[in-house]
C-alpha cells in the first residue's frame, strides 16, 4: 500500500514539466494494483487546491481521487511527536498510513527524514524489486485482505459504534438477512462461532444423550466435537479417497436404531454428495447437518450450498472464504422451527429478557463481526472467483507431476477455501517448499480418531485407513485471493522442480 502527499499528487495530476515520467508510471502502477491511498485528512487541502489554484486539473483530480482507497486519519494524536511538532499535516498522514501499514511517497526531504515510513518515488522502483525478489508467499495474507477493504470495515465499524447497540441488534439482523438470501436459504440464525453452529443445531434437531450421529472420519475435530457437547456418539464413515468427502455407499451400514442425524462436511470447499445422502436419511427417518464451515457461496448441482439438508453450520473464522474480524458462525435453513430454536438456544434460552424457556448458552454474532462480515459479503464471489482461477493454475501446471491433485466431480462447484495436494513425502516437500519462501499447512495431521480426546471410542491406527492415508499425505498449497500471478507462477515452478516425473 503506498499513500501520496499532497505535493507528490499535486505535482503529477498538473504534470509540471520537471516531473520524471516515471513518476507517473508509480502512480499507474499503485492504482492498477489497488494500493493507492489517500488520508481523510488530505482531501480537504487537496480539493482546496485544485479548486482555486488549479481548476483547470479539479476534474482529473477527482477522477484519481476515486480511484483512490480512502484512508480514516486515526482520533488519536501525540501532539508531543516531532513529526506533529515539525508538521501536523504530515504527521497526520503518517498516521494514516501507519493504520494499513503503507509506505508515504513524498518529494519532501524532512519528511522523509523524519518518518520511518515516508519514502522518495526514486527508491520506489528499487522497492518494488527487492520485495519481488525477496518476499516470501505466506499460506494465507489476512493483512491483505483486511487492507483491500479497510475503508468498508471503518464504515462498518463506525456504524455499529455509533449505533448503541453492541449485543445483537439491527447489525446483526441485517447480516442475517443478506446472508440468507446469498445461501438461497429462508433463515439465517448469527452465533459466536463455527463450533456453536454445530452444537445448537444439533440440539435443535432433538440430539441428546445416548443418541448417534454419523460424521466423516476425514474432518477437523470440531465436527465430532459439537456430537460430543451433546452426549452423544460420533460414528465416522469414510471419505471417497478422490473428493475427500464422506462416501455416501458407506454412510448406511453406519446406522443403528440409535442415530439421529447425518452430519456431511463440504471440506476444503467442495461439496459432498447430498442427493443420496438426503436419499438415505428420507429412508431411515434421520436428519441432515451439513458442515458448511469451509464452503461459502459452493453449489452443489446448480444450487448454492445453505438449504440442502435440515440446517447447514457455518464458521466466520478470520481464515474462511467469509471470515470476520475474530470468531463468528451462524446456521441456515428453510425450516422456521430449527432457527427459531436456535434463537432462543443462543441467548440464554430466552425470547423475552429474564424470561427463559430452556437452558440456553451465550453464543450471539458480535455486531461489529457483523459488520466486518456484510463488507467481505459483498466482494465473497469475486475472492472466490480469484481462488477458482489460482486452483485452475495449479490444476493445469501441476498435471505432469508426481502429486496428488484435487478431483472435482461434474456436479460441483467448488470455492476452494484449499488446495489440497496429496504426496507420498509429505513433510520433505512441506520443508523444501519452505526453503523456497513457500508457505503451506497441513488440514490435518492426525485425524480425529486418533486424537487422544477420543481414546475411550477405542479406535486404533488401521481402524479407518482412508481417512489415515489422507491425513499423512495432504498438504495445502497457498490460494488466497490476495496471492497474486507472480506469486502462483512460483508455487507452480517450486513444485515442478521438486516433484517433477
Amino acid at each position: 500500500m503506498y499513500l501520496f502527499d499532497n505535493n507528490f499528487i499535486i505535482d503529477i495530476i498538473t504534470d509540471r514539466e520537471d516531473i520524471s515520467e516515471k513518476y507517473s508510471d508509480i502512480v499507474i502502477y499503485c492504482l492498477k494494483h489497488q494500493q493507492a491511498c489517500l488520508s481523510t485528512s488530505q482531501l480537504h487541502n487537496l480539493r482546496l487546491v485544485f479548486t482555486n489554484v488549479y481548476k483547470a486539473y479539479l476534474q482529473n483530480y477527482l477522477t484519481f481521487e476515486k480511484k483512490c482507497k480512502i484512508i480514516k486519519t486515526p482520533s488519536y494524536v501525540d501532539f508531543e511527536a516531532p513529526l506533529a511538532e515539525m508538521d501536523m499535516d504530515d504527521y497526520l498522514i503518517e498516521l494514516s498510513a501507519q493504520s494499513v501499514n503503507a509506505r508515504i511517497l513524498t518529494f519532501d526531504e524532512k519528511f522523509i527524514s523524519m518518518s520511518n515510513l515516508a519514502m522518495h518515488p526514486n527508491d520506489f522502483y528499487q522497492l518494488v524489486l527487492s520485495k519481488t525478489e525477496n518476499e516470501k508467499i505466506p499460506f494465507l495474507d489476512l493483512k491483505a485482505a483486511q487492507q483491500e477493504l479497510i475503508a468498508e470495515l471503518e464504515q462498518g465499524f463506525d456504524r455499529v459504534l455509533n449505533s448503541g447497540w453492541y449485543i445483537l441488534g439491527p447489525e446483526v439482523e441485517a447480516f442475517e438477512k443478506e446472508y440468507a438470501a446469498y445461501c438461497e436459504a429462508e433463515h439465517c440464525v448469527g452465533v459466536a462461532n463455527g463450533l456453536d453452529a454445530l452444537h445448537l443445531a444439533l440440539l435443535a434437531l432433538d440430539v441428546g444423550l445416548g443418541d448417534e450421529v454419523i460424521v466423516p472420519s476425514n474432518t477437523y475435530i470440531a465436527t465430532w466435537l459439537a456430537v460430543s457437547q451433546c452426549g452423544a456418539t460420533p460414528v465416522p464413515v469414510e471419505p471417497d479417497p478422490a473428493t475427500y468427502n464422506i462416501d455416501p455407499s458407506r454412510i448406511e451400514a453406519a446406522i443403528t436404531s440409535r442415530t439421529k442425524v447425518i452430519l456431511p462436511v463440504h471440506l476444503y470447499g467442495q461439496p459432498a454428495d447430498m442427493e443420496p445422502i438426503l436419499a438415505i436419511a428420507r429412508k431411515h427417518g434421520l436428519r441432515v447437518l451439513e458442515d458448511g464451515a469451509q464452503a461459502h457461496g459452493a453449489r452443489y448441482k446448480g444450487k448454492r450450498l445453505g438449504a440442502h439438508g435440515d440446517v447447514v453450520a457455518w464458521s466466520f473464522y478470520p481464515g474462511k472464504n467469509l471470515g470476520a474480524i475474530g470468531d463468528g458462525g451462524a446456521i441456515t435453513t428453510n425450516d422456521p422451527d430449527i432457527a427459531e430454536r436456535i434463537n432462543v438456544l443462543r441467548n440464554y434460552g430466552s425470547r423475552v429478557k429474564y424470561v427463559n424457556d430452556v437452558r440456553g448458552f451465550n453464543s450471539r454474532l458480535a455486531p461489529l463481526q457483523a459488520a466486518a462480515l456484510r463488507a467481505k459479503l459483498k466482494v465473497l464471489d469475486s475472492w472466490n472467483a480469484r481462488r477458482m482461477e489460482i486452483a485452475a493454475s495449479y490444476t493445469k501446471e501441476l498435471a505432469d507431476t508426481s502429486l496428488t491433485l484435487p478431483v472435482v466431480p461434474e456436479w460441483a462447484e467448488p470455492v476452494w477455501h484449499l488446495y489440497v495436494i496429496q504426496h507420498p513425502e509429505r513433510d520433505t516437500l512441506q520443508q523444501r517448499l519452505n526453503q523456497a519462501g513457500i508457505g503451506t499447512l497441513i488440514h490435518y495431521p492426525i485425524p480425529p480418531h486418533l486424537q487422544t480426546a477420543y481414546a475411550e471410542l477405542g479406535f486404533s491406527k488401521g481402524d479407518f485407513p482412508i481417512a489415515e492415508t489422507i491425513h499423512q499425505n495432504v498438504l495445502s498449497l497457498p490460494i488466497g485471493p490476495q496471492l497474486d500471478n507472480s506469486g502462483v507462477e512460483t508455487v507452480n515452478a517450486a513444485l515442478k522442480a521438486i516433484t517433477s516425473v
